[in-house]
C-alpha cells in the first residue's frame, strides 16, 4: 500500500473512533447527573426481543423492522447490529474483524431500512439468547461487540456514490467468487485469495442423501470456475446450486459427489455462497495487522468507506 493510501486509511480509523467516543463520553456523563437508567428497557415481550444494554450506546436513533411470525416489530438499529454481529462472528475474532463486519451489517441495514424491508428474527441474537450462549463470558464478550459497533458508528460502504448492500459468507473454498454468474451489476465483487480458510474448522464436510430423494438421474449440470455448483438436475427438474444446497443442508454449493449403493455421498468445501468477505479470511487478515478498512477493501473492489451522512472521510 502506498504512503498516500495509508494516510487516508489512518484518517478514516482516527475519525471513526476518536470523534464518536469523545461525543459519547460527554453525552453519558451529562445524562448520568440527572437520571438512573433502568436495568432493562422493555421492548415488546413477544419473541423475547430486548436490548443488550441499558444505555443508548449509539447516538443514531434509526430503527429497523424485524419480521416475526406474529408480524413486524421495530427495534433500535444499534441493538440489531450488536445482536447480528454476535450471530455472525465468533468471540475469538480479532477486534478489527468485528469492526469490518459491523460496517457491513450497518451498510446492509441502512439499505434495508431505506427500502422499508425487514430483517429476519433469526438473523441476530437477543440478550436472553446471548446470556444462555455465553454464560459467564457474557459481560466480557458483549463489551467487545458493543465497542466494535460504537467505534465504527455511522460508517457504511459506498459504491458509485451510493450506500450499497454487500454479501458476505463464513468460509470460502480458498478464494472468494467474483460477480460472474450473478444477475445484475456487482462490480465491487471480485475474486480474492483466502487460503487460510482451508485450515479452518468446518472447511470440509460430507453429507449422504438417499437416491430416492434425488432420483436415479441426479447430476450436476454446471459449475463456475471456483468449483461452486451453478445448477443440478433432480428428478428431471433443474435447480439452482444455492437452492439445492440449502434444501439439503449442505454447508455450501462447492461440492463434488459420488454414487454409492443407495445414496449419494457429497464432499463439500467451505461454508456459505462464497461471495464477498469471508469471515474467517477476514480474521486471518486482521491477525496479520490489517485494519478494518483494509480488510473491507481487500474483499470489495473500488468501494468507499465513510460516514453515512458525511463526505470528508474516505479510504
Amino acid at each position: 500500500m502506498d504512503a498516500e493510501r495509508g494516510k487516508k486509511l489512518k484518517k478514516l480509523e482516527k475519525e471513526a473512533v476518536s470523534t464518536e467516543q469523545k461525543d459519547y463520553i460527554l453525552l453519558v456523563s451529562a445524562v448520568s447527573f440527572f437520571i438512573f437508567i433502568l436495568p432493562y428497557i422493555l421492548n415488546a415481550a413477544m419473541n423475547g426481543i430486548h436490548p443488550i444494554e441499558t444505555e443508548e450506546f449509539g447516538r443514531i436513533n434509526q430503527r429497523i423492522w424485524v419480521e416475526k411470525e406474529s408480524g413486524r416489530e421495530s427495534i433500535q438499529l444499534e441493538i440489531y447490529l450488536l445482536g447480528a454481529l454476535a450471530k455472525n462472528c465468533d468471540p475469538t475474532f480479532n477486534e478489527e474483524t468485528l469492526k469490518a463486519v459491523a460496517v457491513i451489517l450497518r451498510s446492509n441495514a441502512v439499505c434495508i431500512i431505506a427500502e422499508e424491508r425487514a430483517v429476519k428474527r433469526n438473523s441476530f441474537y437477543s440478550e436472553e439468547e446471548l446470556r444462555i450462549l455465553w454464560k459467564d463470558e457474557y459481560e466480557t464478550n458483549v463489551q467487545r461487540y458493543k465497542e466494535a459497533v460504537m467505534e465504527t458508528q455511522g460508517i457504511v460502504i459506498f459504491y458509485g456514490g451510493e450506500i450499497t448492500e454487500v454479501p458476505y459468507h463464513r468460509l470460502s473454498c480458498g478464494k472468494t467468487r467474483d460477480a460472474g454468474i450473478l444477475v445484475g451489476s456487482f462490480p465491487y465483487l471480485h475474486s480474492a485469495e483466502s487460503a487460510e480458510d482451508m485450515y479452518a474448522n468446518g472447511y470440509y464436510s460430507t453429507a449422504e442423501i438417499r437416491v430416492e430423494k434425488l432420483g436415479e438421474d441426479f447430476e450436476v449440470l454446471q459449475k463456475d470456475s471456483f468449483g461452486y455448483v451453478v445448477s443440478v438436475r433432480v428428478k428431471g427438474e433443474v435447480l439452482d446450486g444455492e437452492e439445492f444446497s440449502g434444501l439439503h443442508h449442505l454447508a455450501s454449493s462447492c461440492f463434488d459427489y459420488e454414487r454409492k449403493e443407495d445414496f449419494y455421498l457429497f464432499h463439500v468445501r467451505g461454508m456459505g455462497h462464497g461471495f464477498g468477505l469471508s469471515l474467517y479470511g477476514a480474521d486471518a487478515l486482521a491477525n496479520k495487522g490489517y485494519s478494518f478498512a483494509e480488510i473491507l477493501q481487500y474483499f470489495y473492489k473500488g468501494i468507499e468507506i465513510r460516514k453515512e451522512n458525511r463526505s470528508d472521510i474516505e479510504a
